[in-house]
């Protein structure tokens, strides 16, 4: 692992140094902080899509009770516990459920984790306050309890058990404390940021290669000096440009530009790749769709960062949720709903919705009423709307006894 380690790490030396950037990528690496990834475009787009995912999913609290009779669970949204409406309505004064459900999971994405305070009237969480990821430090006591240490708005230091707060955290070596995912990813990141450097360089540059000019006879330093200043004001970035006219068997060599400096943009695609593996986010959700993609398979990478990407968030959400918030309350639970993310295109649901009602001689599993709910519609007062239907049931058996 270390020998593959001290190889990757080679290879991006390689690179920065073929590229002309090792001078810039070395103090980059100091310069990565999550601020400064944020203005890496890739960085920002994969923790915003991350965020964004899990704050547009409906959050509710599901009361969860046995039937004894069939022994099968049943479920029911409790939209009147206090739990509900703090996370789905009101948070906190200053945030709607949306933002602090997407700010959490933004800061946990970039820093490894995400922090907020609990307001606890009666029993009950009335208020979370999210505090900054540079503004807190967690850290385990000899008796294997967790302490977080928070530095308050007037600078003074206040110390808070688990009991006392919301704590979301990501992947973890230690398992108590996230890991920092713009600090593991600084190489890529700084590369990233090195190439961006050099090409608002050549940008500024008027977008051409610099050139030289040569004499046949040795100049003074003084005239060296201001030949080039006078040749920088009339043909460089700004300058009026036209036709240059040379004595005393002066030559200009223009610096063409070469096949490693073609490669720029084959690189700044790779390291877009880079970032999204370190986030572990699919491309095409970073805007970089490969030219092989189709409408088909760009469904199926939806339906693969629903799955692989936000599945693995929303389970740390709900859990975090779950004995932060309830206290780990018997037959209760917090529920996001990932349903909306993963329907298919009308023809599909239509499809779905006509075999959860009974075609095509399938038993049905849903009402009409809870489909129209699910679709966002009203339930009706018709007859059978609230039952399951077995005439298809019973039409798909006569087909099967040839009747």
């Amino acid at each position: 692992m270390l020998k593959l380690f001290r190889k990757s790490r080679m290879n991006i030396e390689a690179l920065a140094a073929q590229l002309g950037l090792s001078a810039m990528i070395k103090p980059a690496r100091g310069m990565v902080t999550d601020e400064t990834a944020l203005s890496i475009t890739a960085v920002f787009c994969a923790a915003r899509v991350i965020a964004e995912g899990i704050g547009q999913m409906p959050v509710r609290v599901v009361k969860e009770e046995f039937d004894r009779a069939s022994n099968l669970p049943r479920l029911s949204v409790a939209r009147d516990h206090w739990a509900h409406r703090l996370l789905a309505v009101r948070p906190n004064e200053w945030q709607t459920a949306y933002e602090f459900r997407e700010g959490m999971i933004f800061n946990a994405v970039l820093a490894g984790g995400a922090l907020a305070i609990k307001n606890v009237v009666n029993g009950r969480v009335v208020e979370l306050l999210p505090v900054r990821p540079n503004q807190w430090t967690v850290e385990q006591l000899s008796d294997w309890s967790l302490a977080v240490r928070v530095t308050m708005a007037d600078g003074t230091y206040s110390r808070f058990d688990l009991s006392q707060v919301f704590y979301l955290r990501g992947p973890s070596i230690d398992g108590y404390a996230g890991l920092h995912a713009v600090r593991l990813a600084r190489e890529a990141i700084g590369l990233s940021q090195a190439l961006e450097a050099q090409q608002a360089e050549l940008a500024w540059g008027g977008g051409t290669p610099s050139g030289v000019l040569s004499f046949a006879a040795a100049l003074k330093p003084e005239t060296k000096a201001a030949l080039r200043k006078d040749w920088q004001a009339s043909y460089g970035p700004g300058g009026k440009g036209g036709i240059a006219i040379l004595d005393s068997d002066a030559k200009f060599l223009p610096l063409t530009m070469t096949s490693v400096d073609a490669q720029f943009l084959e690189t700044r695609r790779l390291q877009i790749e880079e970032i999204a593996r370190a986030f572990r986010v699919q491309p095409i959700m970073l805007m970089q769709a490969d030219k092989a993609a189709t409408f088909a398979s760009a469904e199926q990478m939806f339906r693969n960062h629903v799955i692989h990407t936000l599945g693995p968030w929303i389970e740390r959400f709900e859990q975090a949720a779950n004995r932060d918030i309830l206290g780990l309350q018997d037959g209760l639970r917090i529920d996001l709903d990932e349903r909306n993310l993963l329907r298919g295109d009308f023809k599909d649901q239509a499809e779905y919705y006509a075999k959860a009602l009974g075609a095509g001689g399938t038993p049905a599993w849903m009402t009409q009423n809870e489909v129209r709910v699910e679709v966002g519609l009203n339930p009706v007062d018709t007859e059978g709307a609230n039952a399951l239907s077995t005439g298809s049931m019973n039409q798909g058996a006569a087909v099967g006894t040839g009747a």
